[in-house]
């Protein structure tokens, strides 16, 4: 859930709470699935039928008809207080920093102009917006660019998806669950409302581990019901504003502009084996006046360029990219760029493995280098996949128009088992909200009485273009392949890092269809963080764990991610269900 080793160790400290987990046996995850032999292969969910399938199900007969799309965008951005950084350490840290009781409106009473006190001014309490993302106790202290939610809603025939961007960090299931419900309150008939979090670790937290110090909930609930109420008026405002579209789509290679360097420029995997998918896609609603409504940009990378001492509220590069793609992006070497107008929605795609800014040097479209934790890097990488975002819509109007596009879609719910140790604390002592399901809370956890949560995936498909949801962080490998280093996409990293301790057996990785080959479309796009997020989703193969203190601490040979992941039965679940999703007839 959080980005590469800088961020949480969650659990250690939490079991030394009372209570905090009952009882635990041997973990046999602390081996990969390869070495107990173990089948990696996508779980066989078994004969069943799948949840909901529009056009067909009774409230969505059928999808014939023309393709409507309509826009909407809230600016999401809680209120909260400013802080004095006395140490200078970018951590708020009681009794040794200072807070201002001043209230939403950041004005005390010896400020000019005072309006008088506030909501929350005076409480005796520090109101912070804790931001999400490498470690705990990182209070805003500014707004640089708006926290957004923008939805996109399309509809054909009696059938119709609104797809809700937020530019958090996370979102659980149960919250959009929440969206969902709040949206049917409001008597906007919408078949299917899918939310997915831009995994933005410069906004407050959405989901609980990084509030003011380790083991206290980040999340301002008020803030989080906030979020609920503003979506589901976007979507019913961009249900009524739905208009007649025009549809194209293309996608682009992030690698081809900048030679050797390839995706280097724009982003690191930092776990081996190097797999980048390099794709960008673009897919362009207009009127028939020729208009923009709404371009769709799908590309996997963390929001993260501004790193952890940031304290100033942003969407970090994926406000320069949405901003480049609507307005244009100019350049003196390469040339402008004109932009396409409309709304752009972006979602985020493979991030898992993890996919990072970090360490990277962005090369501009001018040639000019930005390196560091920069809001000077994160308008070069915005700007830079923004140009090739521009270039997958041209590629799309190569293609031509989408012949009398509909939209439709299919989704499953499902339950995934809570094995990891550290994430059963963060439940059980309240720093994550969620229901859990499918065990006796009365009696000790073990293999035989293990919680699980309930999640879900969807497949949506809208002319060429199909869409699959997925509930976290998903290793590129898993959607693309590659494991014959044919998607390194740089020469400036190994395939494999030679001072790796305990390499990857890439030998022992499946052989496809992977993901996006099973889609089937002319265009594939993952949704990563799609309605969910249960942290990173491992390669079943390269699954390991310590065998001292499995979950708690890393395995050697760089495996982070396991520690941050919900469970080895994860991934298999995920692709079982993607088979279903994406069998012929089913």
């Amino acid at each position: 859930m959080p980005t590469a080793a800088r961020a949480l160790r969650p659990a250690i400290l939490l079991l030394l709470l009372p209570g905090a987990i009952l009882g635990c046996g041997d973990d046999p995850a602390s081996k990969t699935p390869s070495e107990e032999g173990e089948d990696t292969a996508p779980v066989d969910p078994g004969p069943r039928e799948i949840d909901r399938v529009c056009p067909g199900d009774p409230e969505c007969p059928t999808n014939s008809g023309p393709l409507q799309a309509g826009v909407a965008q809230r600016d999401i951005t809680p209120c909260f207080e400013q802080w004095e950084d006395v140490n200078l350490d970018q951590v708020y840290r009681p009794g040794d920093d200072l807070f201002f009781d001043c209230g939403c409106d950041q004005r005390c009473p010896d400020d000019a102009g005072y309006p008088g006190p506030d909501e929350k001014e005076a409480n005796g309490l520090f109101d912070a917006a804790w931001i999400a993302g490498f470690g705990q106790g990182r209070a805003a202290n500014s707004v640089h660019d708006p926290i957004e939610a923008r939805v996109l809603y399309l509809a054909s025939g009696e059938t119709s998806v609104a797809i809700v961007t937020l530019d958090v960090v996370g979102w659980f299931f149960d919250d959009t669950k929440r969206v969902r419900e709040a949206v049917a309150a409001a008597g906007t008939d919408v078949d299917l409302v899918v939310v997915h979090a831009s995994h933005n670790h410069e906004a407050p937290d959405t989901m609980g581990q990084w509030g003011e110090r380790f083991g206290k909930r980040g999340v301002d609930n008020a803030w989080r019901d906030q979020i609920v109420a503003d979506a589901a008026a976007a979507v019913a405002e961009a249900a009524a504003s739905a208009v007649p579209v025009r549809m194209v789509a293309g996608q682009a290679d992030s690698a081809a502009p900048f030679g050797a360097k390839g995706t280097r420029n724009t982003v690191r995997d930092s776990r081996d084996p190097v797999i980048v998918d390099e794709q960008v896609y673009s897919v362009v609603f207009s009127a028939e006046t020729g208009a923009t409504v709404a371009t769709l940009v799908n590309w996997g990378n963390h929001p993260e360029v501004l790193s952890g001492d940031n304290t100033a509220l942003t969407s970090d590069f994926v406000h320069y990219l949405r901003r480049g793609v609507e307005e244009g992006v100019p350049s003196a070497v390469a040339g402008d760029r004109r932009g396409i107008g409309g709304t752009t929605i972006f979602m985020n795609a493979s991030v898992g493995g993890l996919m990072t800014p970090l360490g990277i040097t962005v090369t501009d479209w001018d040639g000019v280098d930005h390196s560091g934790d920069t809001f000077e890097k994160a308008e070069a990488l915005g700007e830079v996949i923004a140009g090739v975002a521009l270039d997958a819509v041209q590629d799309g109007a190569e293609r031509g128009q989408v012949e009398a596009p509909t939209v439709g879609f299919k989704a499953e719910g499902f339950n995934i088992p809570v094995q990891n140790i550290g994430f059963q604390a963060l439940f059980l002592t309240g720093v994550f909200e969620r229901e859990l399901l499918g065990y006796d809370p009365d009696q000790p956890i073990t293999e035989a009485n293990q919680p699980q949560i309930m999640t879900e995936m969807d497949l949506i498909e809208v002319g060429p273009v199909r869409i699959l949801t997925v509930p976290g962080e998903l290793f590129p490998e898993l959607a693309i392949g590659g494991y014959d280093g044919s998607r390194q996409n740089t020469d400036e990293d190994d395939f494999i890092d030679p001072g790796n301790e305990a390499p990857p057996n890439v030998a022992a990785a499946p052989a496809g269809p992977y993901l996006k080959d099973r889609m089937g479309a002319e265009l594939n796009l993952i949704m990563g963080l799609g309605n969910d997020e249960i942290g990173y989703l491992v390669p079943p193969y390269d699954y390991v764990l310590s065998e001292s203190s499995p979950y708690l601490s890393e395995a050697p040979g760089n495996h982070y991610e396991e520690t941050n992941s919900v469970g080895p039965a994860a991934v298999p679940a995920i692709l079982g269900v993607a088979a279903l999703l994406t069998a012929e007839g089913g």
